[in-house]
């Protein structure tokens, strides 16, 4: 053999069967990621589609996301972590706006984020490690590695204070009120565009289960400790969920984090199920989470568990993607706004089934 001749390949002996399914195997090639070759976010997010480990994963669920959007599927987003306040607060509204989602079922923490920037007031860049104690006497609360003024998150709190005051006494549910404070954000001066306007003039639904545990929370307690005027009703949230996903046909369901809201979404069909009402179970779904499944957290658990809760469809199509959201989100999202720029989607507008 020359110096510069390059070996045989060894020879192993297969069967027939065995050769056939070795060729079956290794029929699709990994393809490289041609940098030059790429000239936007749509060609790079489809050239991970044919790579490996999550950039295949997020090239797959783009995909998926874009081939539903062509149907009638109801699309209901889980949204959890501080990604608003991280930067990501603007392509939720821009994905509201050009009505590529249905619903949002999300953490109370985002619409406090959410409300902060609507009122002229910004999140900032700092560096993890910080004197806490300085930060403290100075009014300004940390998120890793971006801080908020105190007296602005203080002026949240006031502000869901203001809009439910001129609310009438009652029970609501966390969709109702967030579609006032929708209509409230709409009409008031001096406010920028925000995710609760947004969703309001969309005739998009917002839940919030765990709706207490922020600054929405606080502003409705100093409500009431004043006079005793509107509650949140968490049962009539279940209630209005179940009857939302039995009501909304197909659906299917984008998670960004996990927690509360990611459960929420999914067990909303269970929830119909026992309220007596004929519902379909999800028939697609795509996770982006760093959580791992291992634990047994609810976060990390896969979309394909929940099938053994009767949560969603036996043929669901899933797309799992471990990564961080500040990341693969925009992606994502990036992929389907480049996508769809010369499309338009009508939405499904599922405001509308509360109206009776």
């Amino acid at each position: 053999m020359g110096k510069y001749e390059i070996p045989n390949m060894p020879v192993v002996r297969l069967s027939k069967k065995q050769i056939e399914r070795k060729k079956e195997l290794l029929a699709n090639e990994v393809k490289q990621i041609k940098i030059n070759d790429i000239n936007d976010i749509s060609n790079l997010v489809d050239s991970f589609a044919e790579s490996s480990f999550e950039a295949r994963n997020i090239g797959l669920a783009a995909q998926l996301y874009y081939k539903i959007l062509h149907t009638d599927t109801a699309i209901i987003w889980s949204l959890s972590g501080s990604i608003f306040s991280a930067g990501l607060r603007q392509i939720t509204i821009d994905s509201i706006r050009a009505k590529h989602v249905d619903a949002l079922v999300c953490t109370g923490a985002l619409f406090e984020q959410d409300m902060l920037e609507a009122l002229g007031h910004k999140h900032y860049v700092c560096k993890p490690i910080q004197d806490d104690s300085e930060l403290q006497s100075l009014y300004i609360d940390r998120i890793y590695d971006h801080l908020l003024d105190e007296a602005a998150l203080r002026q949240v709190d006031l502000t869901f204070k203001k809009i439910s005051e001129n609310i009438p006494k009652g029970n609501y549910s966390s969709r109702e009120f967030m579609k006032i404070c929708g209509r409230w954000l709409s009409q008031a001066k001096g406010i920028r565009d925000s995710v609760m306007q947004a969703a309001f003039e969309e005739d998009i639904p917002i839940f919030i289960p765990a709706i207490n545990d922020c600054s929405i929370g606080i502003g409705l307690a100093m409500q009431q400790k004043e006079r005793n005027g509107m509650t949140i009703d968490s049962i009539k949230d279940l209630k209005e969920i179940a009857f939302m996903q039995s009501n909304c046909g197909e659906s299917g369901i984008i998670v960004v984090g996990g927690g509360v809201p990611k459960n929420y979404t999914q067990d909303a069909v269970v929830m119909a199920e026992m309220l007596g009402y004929d519902v379909e179970k999800h028939k697609f779904g795509i996770q982006i989470s760093t959580a791992d499944l291992r634990d047994g957290g609810l976060s990390g658990s896969t979309l394909k568990e929940a099938i053994s809760w009767g949560k969603n469809d036996k043929q669901m199509e899933e797309i799992m993607v471990w990564g961080e959201a500040t990341v693969f989100f925009p992606l994502l999202i990036g992929y389907i706004n480049q996508k769809m720029r010369n499309q338009k989607r009508k939405g499904r507008k599922l405001s509308n089934i509360f109206q009776s």
